[in-house]
């Protein structure tokens, strides 16, 4: 088994932070990251010299890895694998560190993948795997086309993040039972993301798509890969009984879903600054986010014509993007969206407020939800 870096849970820690009081989320994912992150690199770093025993080349899907990961994310989904485990009276605090390892690792194969089918230059304001790849095409002066191995080299990487995530969790030290029965749960969350993904891809290439088929793809794409998942593989991994995963659900769905509203309005409304990447990128790329959806049902048939022909449209000009924005705010539809977002956390909130759980990681899902609540 991969070993586990040493860790002080307990020095001005989760458990001093949260065991009393609701403090900010931002808070609570900085000391993780911080934590996590160590583990991360170490383990990456492991595997990086397995590789160069193989051949000295292949450090650079490791590498590559490595990177993905130095750019940036808050590791929101092994912060909720870790938050599950401690609600869920679970004590040994290095063992699911180490574990929570795995759905950060399967979280970075999938964004690999999706820069790729969304043709995306840009992740958190760095150059997306397959551009990294065909940088590296240069810098070695291979032959052939950039294009083409750039797709392949990250289609690769991908694959092996994948695999590592797959080793991590196979290897989480805790007794068999519980792996096993979280091991339906790890499953049921690589599955599911693929097939709210493609809904989503499928979503693209239709005329049109209706509010319930959106927030089913934000359900499956989202609130289940994000939130719930992680915190079912936290409670397996401590022992809990079904009612405590019956209350994650119940405050999950509705968060995840609300987080992803949240994400398409700072996607359309945000500055490139926030987002990572360009913020006309969801209306070139087409997205049949909630906000268009939404717009398109409210629209006059004059602005209807105009979503229909600028939303997907790829040199879409500044001026245009404009417009898209403004039959969006006047038809009601970022209210709407808004509206929506706030009453799902008050629902949510609603649940894990009332759930038997430890203090210390329900003080976190309850600031998690707060948090949201503010950040449009």
């Amino acid at each position: 088994m991969a070993e586990i870096p040493s860790l002080l849970p307990n020095s001005s820690g989760f458990e001093t932070t949260y065991g009393n009081e609701a403090r900010d989320a931002l808070d609570y994912l900085a000391w993780f990251k911080k934590q996590f992150d160590r583990q991360l690199f170490s383990f990456l770093d492991q595997k990086k010299k397995e590789a160069s025993e193989i051949d000295p080349q292949t450090q650079d899907l490791v590498g590559e890895i490595i990177r993905f990961g130095q750019n940036g994310g808050k590791r929101i989904r092994p912060a909720f694998m870790y938050a599950g485990y401690i609600s869920s009276g679970g004590q040994a605090h290095e063992a699911i560190l180490f574990a929570t390892l795995s759905v950060e690792l399967l979280h970075t194969f999938a964004l690999i993948h999706d820069d790729i089918m969304d043709k995306s230059d840009l992740r958190r304001g760095q150059l997306t795997t397959h551009r990294q790849f065909t940088k590296l095409h240069q810098l070695k002066n291979l032959r052939g086309k950039r294009e083409d191995f750039g797709l392949a080299a990250a289609i690769l990487a991908g694959d092996l993040s994948y695999s590592f995530a797959e080793e991590i969790f196979t290897e989480a030290p805790f007794p068999q039972e519980r792996v096993r029965r979280a091991r339906y749960f790890f499953d049921q969350m690589k599955t599911q993301v693929v097939y709210g993904q493609y809904l989503d891809v499928l979503g693209g290439y239709k005329e049109t798509l209706t509010e319930d088929e959106v927030l089913k793809i934000l359900e499956y794409k989202t609130a289940k890969y994000t939130v719930e998942r992680p915190l079912h593989l936290g409670a397996m991994l401590a022992g809990a009984d079904y009612q405590i995963l019956e209350a994650f659900s119940r405050y999950a769905i509705p968060l995840g879903q609300a987080f992803q509203i949240q994400d398409d309005i700072l996607g359309t409304f945000g500055s490139e600054k926030e987002i990572g990447k360009p913020a006309d990128s969801d209306i070139k790329e087409g997205k049949k986010t909630l906000l268009v959806v939404k717009a398109m049902e409210l629209a006059s048939q004059k602005n209807k014509n105009a979503l229909k022909s600028l939303v997907g449209k790829p040199d879409v000009t500044k001026d245009e993007i404009e417009k898209v924005r403004k039959i969006i705010e006047e038809t009601g539809s970022l209210d709407y969206c808004v509206k929506l977002s706030r009453e799902l956390l008050r629902q949510a909130k609603e649940v894990v407020t009332g759930a038997k759980l430890k203090p210390e990681g329900k003080n976190y899902l309850i600031a998690a939800a707060s948090y949201l609540e503010t950040r449009i």
